[in-house]
């Protein structure tokens, strides 16, 4: 017994075959994630590693150099990609995209735990982490008020991150403008001097003073009471009062060489939200889960949770939001399915002239479309721009066997067999295999997409699973669902209406042009090839005439502004061009807000600088954002000691955008930066290149320690005490943990 005899004679159980796939694909559309395009995992693994207050020389020689050599040997590398910033190493490790990421990480993780005996003592312990691909912000919130930046900073940590990253969906919750509450000990050299207190003096108080141990049980005969060595100051008048030496037989405390201070880390990172100063809040997704549906979880908890307990004076306002953009894409591919399916079934009622065999065919396309749906949940990919646009092609293509196996069992019903039952088994089993063949076909042509290698590969495989699978799901309907409902649902009318003989007399003429055109090219056969060539000929010519691009150049509403200054640039100064920057954007009216950061990234670099533009609703403006931005690209270029320029969100988060990018390699470093500037020279001078943007800087304006090791002996210091005395007295070094008692959980 074939399937369609099957299905025939067991309509119940064609029934629930397709009821089966309609409820998988129900139940599969609501736990669905929703994202603009398919996640692409790139096995990148990175090292980072903090040494602060050195430089760029240091940290290369010390730390990257070190970590680069441990790694190197690890199977499967492709490139690894290192950056040597003051006080920050940063090795990331491209491998080939067959290797799985998670070994990766283990075998990186596994050298670098071989030399962290080989790093200098004072750097913290390597940090090494899989580099997400999509692991960038997809909503920013700017938390503002009437208080103080130490405020709003202890407001966001406590209370606003906390309740936000316990929804579900958030895999990690950024700050940025974050500026800790830090302890200072400004010490004061000419009191100091006058003390007789050295740098290793207050670094030894501090080690002997400040503290807290262990202390253990004391048991007695029948209770035990724990002892709490507690030795830490908790109170910034207590500290102030330490102890760090003797003079005369008086003690020497802290106040006296030095002023104590409740302030803030290092001003390295800023945060502006429409020129107020704020703390921004990035929150990231877990990958592959539904964007929109976290978006909306964030906005709840916001308006039910965070914003009626506010204090007064305190905001939070939404700066970003990728939900918009992919609610848009989605809604309207959703919108052309519904279109599409009624366009289809439109398209067999003209050339079937039945209403019955119209809703017979048509019936096929949501059934295996929730077929397709099931698939995209069950390989584990997103509603997307690429598997919604697999589904808008399955419209046109599954109702082509059930179109097939419909005529010829409407053939056999009309000429040969009137009996419904065996007229739908005879007419299906004759077409059983040309259904199979044609299904066969498409397979063969979208089904090697799937085992596509690279980028390209990654991002349509969805696309090819979703029709290849599809498509076979429609040759499942056309063999069962499609030759039940005729057997039980089709008529064979003799007298048909007025439309019916309407449409047939247009058929009817469409053939006989159809016939005389046919007649007309067998008749002039060379004429015919000739034109032929020249057509394909021709199109040679338009297809290089034809823009090349790896996706559409789109109207998000949004943009990037990427600002630098020249290296060596304080933070003051860059926030000046950043206010220039802010200002141009101000000027144009389609812009309504702009996020401003400074010092993002585990570099921190403060000669660097983002702003993050929104535009109006696109109904509400007349200039695309694709017009806007050749305009301030050219506005920017204007700004006096800074490199500006406007660019759309890249595709994938988290990578340059730049269509055209070069590496430029080599062993002297020198020689290399040499050769870069040559290069921007010249790329500079060619027509159609922009603005000119190069990662490696070696431009970091340094004041170079010369120690007199002679008199430093004569005077009973070693070179170490001395660079101690250097460090604390110019960059600072973290000494110990405070905390407030009661505090807030915070050290």
């Amino acid at each position: 017994m074939t399937l369609p005899e099957l299905s025939i004679r067991r309509h119940v159980l064609a029934w629930m075959l397709s009821a089966v796939l309609v409820l998988f694909g129900i139940i599969s559309y609501q736990r669905i994630g929703m994202d603009r395009y398919p996640y692409i995992e790139f096995p990148v693994v990175s090292i980072t590693t903090v040494l602060k207050g050195a430089n760029p020389d240091i940290v290369d020689a010390s730390l990257t150099n070190v970590i680069e050599t441990a790694v190197n040997s690890v199977p499967g590398i492709e490139h690894i990609q290192s950056t040597s910033s003051p006080g920050v190493s940063v090795v990331a490790i491209t491998f080939g995209l067959e290797k799985k990421v998670d070994i990766a990480f283990n075998e990186v993780q596994s050298k670098v735990n071989q030399v962290l005996r080989r790093l200098p003592r004072d750097a913290d312990p390597p940090v090494v982490a899989k580099v997400e691909t999509n692991a960038q912000p997809i909503m920013w919130l700017a938390l503002q008020g009437d208080r103080t930046q130490q405020q709003l900073n202890q407001y966001a940590i406590n209370v606003v991150k906390k309740r936000l990253e316990t929804i579900d969906g958030v895999g990690e919750v950024r700050l940025g403008g974050r500026r800790d509450r830090t302890i200072r000990v400004n010490l004061l050299a000419d009191r100091m001097t006058a003390h007789g207190i050295t740098a290793q003096d207050i670094n030894e108080a501090f080690a002997r003073e400040h503290v807290q141990l262990a202390g253990g049980f004391v048991v007695g005969k029948a209770t035990e009471s724990l002892v709490k060595l507690d030795l830490e100051f908790h109170r910034i008048d207590d500290l102030a009062r330490m102890i760090v030496g003797y003079k005369d037989r008086a003690p020497i405390r802290l106040k006296d060489i030095a002023e104590v201070e409740d302030g803030l880390t290092d001003n390295r990172q800023l945060a502006r939200f429409n020129g107020e100063t704020t703390v921004g809040i990035g929150m990231v997704k877990v990958a592959n889960t539904n964007t929109v549906e976290i978006v909306d979880k964030i906005k709840a908890r916001l308006e039910n949770d965070i914003r009626p307990q506010l204090p007064p004076g305190m905001r939070i306002t939404v700066v970003s939001n990728d939900a918009v953009f992919i609610q848009e894409i989605v809604a309207s591919l959703k919108e052309h399915l519904v279109e599409g399916t009624l366009l289809a079934a439109l398209v067999v009622w003209i050339f079937l002239r039945s209403v019955r065999s119209t809703l017979i065919i048509s019936l096929a396309i949501p059934v295996s479309l929730m077929g397709a749906i099931a698939v995209i949940h069950f390989f584990g990919f997103t509603l997307n721009s690429l598997t919604m646009l697999a589904l808008l092609l399955l419209i046109g293509v599954v109702v082509d066997d059930s179109i097939v196996v419909l005529e010829n069992i409407f053939r056999h019903r009309e000429e040969i067999d009137p009996d419904p039952v065996t007229a739908a088994i005879n007419g299906s089993n004759e077409v059983v295999f040309a259904v199979i063949a044609a299904t066969l076909s498409l397979v063969s042509i979208f089904a090697p997409v799937i085992f596509m290698s690279g980028i390209i590969g990654q991002f349509f495989r969805s696309f090819a699973v979703v029709v290849t699978f599809g498509v076979l799901v429609s040759l499942f309907v056309s063999l069962t669902l499609t030759p039940m409902l005729c057997s039980r649902y089709l008529r064979v009318e003799k007298q048909h209406g007025h439309l019916y003989h309407l449409l047939d007399r247009f058929f009817v003429g469409l053939e006989r042009l159809y016939r005389r055109l046919l007649e007309a090219a067998l008749n002039h056969r060379w004429k015919v090839v000739g034109l032929t060539l020249v057509a394909v000929a021709s199109s040679g010519f338009f297809f290089a005439g034809i823009g090349k691009g790896f996706a559409p150049d789109q109207d998000e509403g949004r943009f990037l502004v990427y600002l630098r200054t020249p290296l060596g640039s304080s933070i003051e100064y860059t926030d000046t061009r950043l206010r220039l920057v802010e200002d141009i954007l101000n000027r144009h009216k389609e812009v309504v807000t702009e996020f401003a950061l400074i010092g993002l990234g585990s570099a921190g670099q403060v000669n660097q600088g983002t702003v993050v533009a929104r535009m109006a609703p696109r109904e509400e403006r007349t200039v695309k954002q694709q017009e806007l931005l050749p305009i301030l690209r050219k506005e920017l270029a204007a700004i006096p000691g800074t490199r500006a320029f406007a660019a759309p969100y890249p595709m994938v988060q988290g990578q340059r955008g730049e269509p055209l990018q070069f590496v430029l390699a080599g062993e002297n470093l020198g020689e290399v930066g040499r050769l870069t500037r040559e290069m921007q020279q010249k790329l500079a001078g060619e027509a159609g290149i922009g603005r000119l943007d190069t990662d490696l800087q070696l431009d970091l304006p340094q004041l170079v320690f010369q120690p007199d090791r002679a008199r430093i002996a004569a005077a009973s210091l070693a070179s170490q005490d001395v660079a101690l005395a250097v460090n604390m007295l110019t960059g600072g070094i973290d000494i110990a943990k405070f905390n407030d008692e009661p505090g807030d959980g915070q050290r």
